[in-house]
C-alpha cells in the first residue's frame, strides 16, 4: 500500500508547473462583449522592463474599483524617443506576470487594430492611465506649442492615418479616454489642475513606488543587484536572454535536457491519472524513470550545484526542481538539494514557490507536519491534506511565497485528477 501511495505523491507534481497558465490576451478568440457597460483602465507606456512600480499601479487601480480591466499596451516603437527591446520581449515580460489574471488584458493588436474593434463595443468608459511626467511635459508643460498639440490627440480616438497605425503615437491616439488615473512620480503638486487635464476629469492620483525602468536597465548595465524591482519572471527573461548589458550564461543542451527529462516524467505520469487503485505494475515506469533521472540529477548537481534561471532559464530550473521532487526513494538527496535550491532563492536563481513545494515534501517524506500544504495523502480511502504546522496562518504562508489559498488549490487537485467528492475531502 505505501509503494501505490507514493505512487499518488509522484502524480502532484504535475500540478506544480506555472507554463501551464496562460496570461489573458486580447486577441480574435477574446469575448469582447465582457466590456460592454465595463471600466477599462488603459495603461501605455515602453515597460521596458515592466517593474514592481508598474504592478503597483495596475493593483491599486483595481483594488480601489477604479476600473474593471486594466488593459496594458507596451509601445509598439516607431519614435526617434527610445531605443526599446523588441515589441515581443516586452510583451512576453507582462504576459509572464499576469498568466491567470482575468481583469489585467494585454494585447497584440496594433492600434489600428484596437481603433477598429474597441469600435464594436456597444458602451465601454475608457480611463487612461498616465504618469505625471506625461501630464507636466506634454499635456500641460512650459512647451505650449506641444502641450497644445498633445491635446488635439493624446488619447482621442480619433480616426488613424496610416502614418501612425502601428507606431507609438498612434496608440496613444487610437483609444477616447473619458478621464484619467495620474500616476505621482515623486513628490509633485499637481492641485493646481483642480482635477482637470483640461477637458476631462482626474479620476485618481496614485503615489507611485521609487522605481523606473530607466533604474533598473542602468543597475544592469552597471552589473549591480536589480531583482529587487522585479517580478521573478521578468528577472528570467532579462537572464535568460542577455538583455540590457547582462550576460547571458545559458547552457541550451542543458536545459534541452531537463526539459526532456521532465517531459518523460510527466507523460509517465499522465497515464497513471484516473487510476484509483494503482498496483506496483502501474508504478513501475514511474519508477523506472525516477531511478534513471535520479542519477544523472546528482551528476548535474555535482558538477555546477542547483542550475538555477541564468544557466537553464526558468522552464529549465523549474524541471529540475521538479525532478527532484519525485525522487522520495532517496529522501537525503532530497533533503542536500533543499539546501542548495534554498541558496539559489535567495539568489534570484529559482522561485520561492519551488523551494514552498519541496520543503513540503521533504518534511513528508520525513513524517513531520508540512509548511505550506502543498502535499496530499490517502487516509480512509480519500484523498486528504497532510498534517500542517500552524493551519490557521497556511493561507498567509501559502501567498508570500506566491501559491494561491488552500481551498483553490484543492478545486484544481479535483478537477487535475478527475477527483470527485467521494474520493477527496
Amino acid at each position: 500500500m505505501k509503494k501505490y501511495f507514493m505512487c499518488f505523491l509522484f502524480v502532484l507534481g504535475i500540478l506544480s508547473l506555472p507554463t501551464h497558465l496562460l496570461a489573458i490576451v486580447l486577441d480574435e478568440n477574446f469575448d469582447l462583449s465582457q466590456f460592454n457597460g465595463k471600466k477599462i483602465g488603459y495603461y501605455t507606456g515602453s515597460f521596458d522592463p515592466i517593474h514592481i512600480g508598474h504592478q503597483h499601479v495596475i493593483e491599486a487601480s483595481l483594488e480601489e474599483e477604479l476600473v474593471d480591466f486594466v488593459l496594458i499596451y507596451p509601445a509598439p516603437g516607431g519614435d526617434p524617443f527610445k531605443n526599446r527591446n523588441a515589441l515581443s520581449i516586452r510583451q512576453k515580460m507582462i504576459a509572464s506576470i499576469y498568466k491567470s489574471n482575468p481583469r489585467v488584458v494585454l494585447t497584440y493588436w496594433t492600434p489600428k487594430e484596437l481603433q477598429e474593434k474597441f469600435s464594436q463595443i456597444k458602451k465601454v468608459e475608457i480611463i487612461g492611465i498616465i504618469g505625471s511626467d506625461v501630464v507636466t511635459e506634454k499635456l500641460v508643460g512650459t512647451d505650449k506649442a506641444l502641450s497644445e498639440k498633445y491635446q488635439k490627440v493624446f488619447m482621442r480616438g480619433i480616426p488613424l492615418t496610416k502614418k501612425h497605425c502601428e507606431d507609438t503615437v498612434g496608440a496613444l491616439m487610437a483609444l477616447k479616454a473619458n478621464s484619467f488615473i495620474v500616476v505621482l512620480k515623486g513628490y509633485i503638486d499637481l492641485s493646481y489642475l483642480r482635477g482637470y487635464i483640461y477637458d476631462r476629469p482626474i479620476l485618481k492620483f496614485i503615489q507611485s513606488q521609487d522605481r523606473s525602468s530607466t533604474k533598473v536597465r542602468n543597475l544592469i548595465k552597471e552589473k549591480r543587484p536589480f531583482e529587487h524591482d522585479l517580478e521573478f519572471s521578468v528577472q528570467a527573461i532579462i537572464k535568460e536572454n542577455g538583455l540590457y548589458g547582462h550576460q547571458s550564461l545559458l547552457n541550451i543542451k542543458l536545459k534541452q535536457e531537463l526539459l526532456k527529462m521532465q517531459d518523460q516524467d510527466q507523460r509517465a505520469r499522465e497515464k497513471l491519472i484516473g487510476i484509483k487503485n494503482l498496483t506496483l505494475e502501474d508504478c513501475e515506469k514511474v519508477t523506472e524513470i525516477d531511478k534513471k533521472n535520479g542519477k544523472r540529477l546528482k551528476a548535474i548537481i555535482k558538477e555546477r550545484g542547483w542550475p538555477g534561471i541564468s544557466i537553464v532559464g526558468q522552464d529549465g530550473t523549474s524541471a529540475m526542481w521538479l525532478l527532484v521532487q519525485h525522487q522520495d526513494s532517496d529522501v537525503e538527496f532530497q533533503k542536500n538539494s533543499l539546501e542548495l535550491l534554498e541558496k539559489a532563492v535567495k539568489a534570484y536563481e529559482s522561485p520561492m514557490r519551488n523551494y514552498a513545494y519541496l520543503l513540503d515534501r521533504v518534511k513528508k517524506n520525513q513524517n513531520l507536519p508540512q509548511v505550506y500544504g502543498t502535499q496530499l495523502i490517502q487516509e480512509g480511502g480519500k484523498y486528504v491534506l497532510y498534517q500542517v504546522d500552524d493551519m490557521d496562518n497556511l493561507d498567509n504562508r501559502r501567498s508570500e511565497v506566491g501559491l494561491c489559498p488552500i481551498d483553490e488549490y484543492k478545486k484544481i487537485i479535483k478537477e487535475a485528477y478527475q477527483l470527485t467528492g467521494e474520493d477527496f475531502k
